[in-house]
């Protein structure tokens, strides 16, 4: 006798939306098969009409169909066991729920019927994209799945010769031309505004751009926008675009057809990429003196490479070098910095508080207590470490700042001594990370089991379902044509002048 599904049989999801039954003749139906399926059934409480309860996927008895489940290997199962199975686990171990207002059902509503739908017709490339919008509708940056670059290629391989990103006024414009491009030819020049694709208002344009297709969802409004922007000017290869735009020295808008020419994914990526890797013979951790004595440290990541076995005496040394100079300012760059050893982040941290700082304390899934449960041995409490930084600190962010580089930043965020800017806030997602499912196809989703949590019970950095979290600036940058023209013509670090400047100020006035 074959298990009842998570919420409805698969037979009925494929027919819902064609035959439309009413209410009580869905629940009649839902009761016939519940009989076939092997449910247990219970009354509604206003017609009396008994329907079918999910049989509980943990519940003892259940035999071999449970094989695999703690584990999460569901990939011999057909592809719509397996997503109801993934559903049912997911949707029990996933530690933001509430914060972020997941909508479980609604997401099974959604993508059920699209994986049934690809199912009955073999149809292997619709399985994985609803697989992959499915995870993209969870706005979490620890969310990731396989990547099929078959399928990829075939829907975002081409580009249309130009990269676009927001400014502050909420205009589009576009930072990046390909030479020899459609768009080149068509006169698109440096800073033009697009203010139409394909007919429709740019805004609108966006909505619908296939931001799926990014490495992981964003969980912030403007993480999102971003990759929109990404998205938007990319296709298949030999695909068209109308595109309708304004250079600055223009009076009128003008319109071009673009067509999209494979070019290796150019223009992917942050507008400005901090981020960078580096080799086991680099130090994640530099360091150097600014114009006017100032200091200077980036840290790239709170990770261990051969040149720099032990990064926290290599930090210790480039904090003990800032008071043996008298340095009177520091920059700390976490721009790029991706996270690591959360240890590390609160050594690194420690460096520049001088009372200890209990900044958050883990909850996470336990499946053998079947729930949610504190764990008192994980928390992130930043102690003083020797020699300690009293200087100015301006701290610079960007979204590219992930992970445990954000706790750094929150530690230090809030002291007397402590500015931190940016343009953008952080990426805003932190996290235990731990759960793994295998689906079909030896797809392979990663999600997050446990979240930090302060003494309030507030979840500690990660977004909620406003999209608001991160660690966000106190002195913003304005997204101006003026800063990127300074980024990308003028080949200029506007963040690092801005930080710079305001370094020199705060210094000046407190002598």
């Amino acid at each position: 006798m074959r298990d009842c599904p998570y919420v409805m049989s698969n037979t009925l999801q494929r027919r819902r939306t064609a035959l439309r039954p009413s209410r009580i003749g869905l629940s009649l139906l839902l009761a016939f098969l519940a009989t076939a399926t092997g449910c247990t059934t219970a009354r509604m409480p206003i017609f009396g009409i008994p329907f079918p309860v999910p049989r509980n996927v943990h519940a003892k008895g259940s035999g071999a169909s449970l094989t695999g489940y703690a584990e999460g290997d569901f990939q011999a199962r057909s592809w719509t066991e397996a997503f109801d199975f993934m559903h049912a686990k997911l949707s029990r171990e996933y530690p933001f729920t509430e914060w972020k207002g997941i909508k479980w059902d609604a997401l099974y509503d959604t993508y059920s019927v699209r994986v049934a739908d690809a199912q009955a017709r073999g149809d292997r490339r619709a399985y994985y994209i609803a697989l992959r919008q499915y995870i993209h509708s969870i706005p979490d940056g620890y969310m990731e799945t396989s990547e099929e670059e078959n399928f990829r290629q075939e829907a975002i391989g081409g580009g249309f010769g130009i990269s676009v990103a927001p400014l502050d006024n909420d205009l589009v414009v576009v930072y990046r031309i390909a030479k020899g491009s459609d768009a080149e030819k068509a006169g698109i020049k440096w800073g033009a505004q697009i203010t139409q694709w394909n007919d429709k208002p740019i805004g609108e344009a966006l909505k619908a751009a296939p931001d799926f297709w990014s490495h992981a969802p964003a969980p912030t409004y403007v993480g999102r926008t971003l990759d929109r922007c990404m998205f938007l000017t990319r296709g298949p290869v030999g695909a068209t675009a109308k595109v309708t735009f304004k250079n600055r020295d223009a009076e009128k808008p003008q319109t071009a057809a673009l067509t999209a020419r494979d070019d290796q994914y150019a223009g992917l990526g942050d507008v400005v990429r901090y981020a960078r890797d580096f080799s086991e013979v680099e130090s994640p951790v530099e360091s150097r003196t600014l114009p006017g004595g100032y200091g200077y440290i980036n840290i790239l990541s709170q990770s261990t490479t051969l040149m720099t076995p032990f990064p926290d005496r290599a930090f210790k040394k480039a904090v003990d070098k800032l008071n043996r100079d008298r340095v009177p300012g520091l920059i700390l760059d976490l721009r790029g910095n991706e996270g690591g050893d959360m240890a590390l982040a609160k050594a690194f941290a420690g460096h520049f508080v001088t009372a200890s700082r209990s900044l958050g304390r883990l909850v996470a899934f336990n499946a053998e207590k079947g729930g949610f449960a504190l764990n008192e041995q994980d928390s992130i409490t930043i102690e003083p470490r020797q020699p300690h930084y009293d200087g100015r600190i301006i701290v610079l962010i960007h979204r590219s700042t992930r992970d445990s580089g954000q706790v750094i930043a929150r530690a230090l965020q809030g002291q007397p001594n402590v500015v931190v800017m940016g343009v953008l806030g952080t990426e805003g997602s932190l996290a235990q990370v731990g759960g793994e499912i295998t689906m079909p196809g030896e797809y392979v989703l990663h999600y997050p089991i446990g979240r930090y949590v302060d003494e309030k019970g507030s979840v500690l950095i990660t977004t909620n379902a406003e999209g608001d979290g991160g660690v966000q600036p106190d002195i913003v940058i304005p997204a101006t044509v003026g800063l990127f023209e300074a980024q990308f013509t003028q080949s200029r670090d506007s963040l690092l002048d801005a930080a710079l400047a305001e370094l020199k100020r705060q210094t000046t006035a407190k002598k």
